[in-house]
């Protein structure tokens, strides 16, 4: 065999001793593990309300809190009764911390008997309470002694006992005839003139609506120094 010729043979065979080698080395590599899809995202629902140090206040604390009523006739100051009715008291403080009512109305007027606010229903229609979750659970009755007279504040209710959540009303008049039917759980200190001055407002004929929307702007919690 010519020189040359032995030449091309052993580069050949070198060549494809190299090639065997790669491929094997190819051979030898490990598959590749499946790729594991990202977790599916879950959709975010409406924030809660941000959580109230009413919540845990004891009864001596929370009888120490003041609240006002601010509207667009004036504003009503409120002293509350946690000693008669702790349960009330706290869930109306603890929705007025939160912004619940702001933004609702009076939405109802009984000459001589009361005004009526505290409907979410009433929130505009751009309110961010309008996405927002608020506990609204319905409330155990605490019927008491304090009279239905004017200026206390009280809660209303459906016929089924312990069925108040969040609509309360002023008394415009002595009322014994309700008395230990609803439970009061605070009452005016101040601002009793604009009381009177929405109560005067014009309602629609045949109902108990005013003509006119009453703002309640926010009920501010006056939280002791």
């Amino acid at each position: 065999m010519s020189r040359t010729l032995r030449s091309s043979v052993l580069c050949l065979m070198v060549f494809s001793m190299a090639m065997g080698s790669v491929t094997g080395q190819t051979r030898r590599q490990p598959a590749k593990k499946p790729t594991t899809p990202p977790p599916a995202q879950v959709p975010k629902g409406p924030p809660r309300a941000k959580p109230s140090k009413v919540e845990t206040m004891p009864v001596e604390e929370l009888k120490k809190l003041r609240a006002v009523i601010e509207t667009d006739q004036g504003n009503i100051s409120l002293e509350f009764f946690a000693d008669l009715a702790p349960i009330n008291v706290r869930n109306f403080l603890r929705l007025a911390d939160q912004g619940f009512f702001n933004g609702t109305e009076f939405n109802r007027i009984v000459p001589k008997f009361v005004i009526q606010g505290g409907d979410s229903a009433k929130w505009p229609a751009d309110s961010p309470n309008r996405n927002m979750i608020f506990e609204t659970p319905s409330l155990k009755d605490e019927f008491n002694p304090t009279p239905i007279k004017k200026g206390m504040l009280a809660m209303a209710h459906g016929s089924l006992p312990d069925s108040a959540t969040f609509h309360f009303f002023i008394c415009l008049d002595r009322y014994p005839t309700l008395d230990g039917k609803y439970t009061v759980f605070g009452q005016v200190t101040e601002g009793l003139d604009i009381v009177e001055k929405i109560a005067a407002t014009p309602v629609e004929p045949n109902s108990d609506k005013p003509v006119t929307r009453i703002t309640v702007k926010t009920i501010r919690v006056v939280f002791p120094q």
